[in-house]
């Protein structure tokens, strides 16, 4: 099946805007909970990336209205099967996405939480680049 690049090009230039805006934000102010909220999307939309290379209209499938990782990654494997060496990276960064309101349960993020987030999401996007870029 022929691959839909211009689909996938389209969510992963968001997702490296979220990394960029968060490798800069990080930067700027270290406010922690802004950079693990904005790797966890970058990670999203680049693994979701994937899937639109396949052909797979995320934003017609049900099953990934998420931002589960672990449930992304599941169909990422699929395609392609090295993308599972993510993912209990990503079941941390999945975490990271219920820092988002105020009536979530706090998570205390640490310094160590941003770091971590930030090299995680530069990896996966790192990995997905490669593959958008040769498909």
């Amino acid at each position: 099946m022929k691959k839909n690049k211009a689909a996938a090009e389209i969510w992963f230039s968001k997702a490296k805007d979220h990394l960029t805006f968060a490798k800069a934000g990080w930067k700027e102010s270290r406010i922690v909970s802004d950079a693990c909220i904005l790797c966890q999307q970058a990670a999203e939309k680049a693994l979701k990336s994937l899937l639109e290379l396949e052909n797979i209209d995320i934003e017609k499938t049900p099953a990934f209205k998420t931002h589960r990782l672990a449930d992304i990654i599941e169909e990422c494997k699929k395609y392609y099967p090295q993308v599972e060496v993510f993912t209990d990276d990503c079941d941390k960064l999945t975490v990271y996405y219920f820092d988002r309101y105020p009536a979530d349960i706090p998570l205390n993020l640490t310094e160590e939480d941003a770091a971590f987030a930030l090299e995680t999401a530069d990896k996966i996007l790192r990995f997905v680049e490669e593959i958008i870029s040769t498909a």
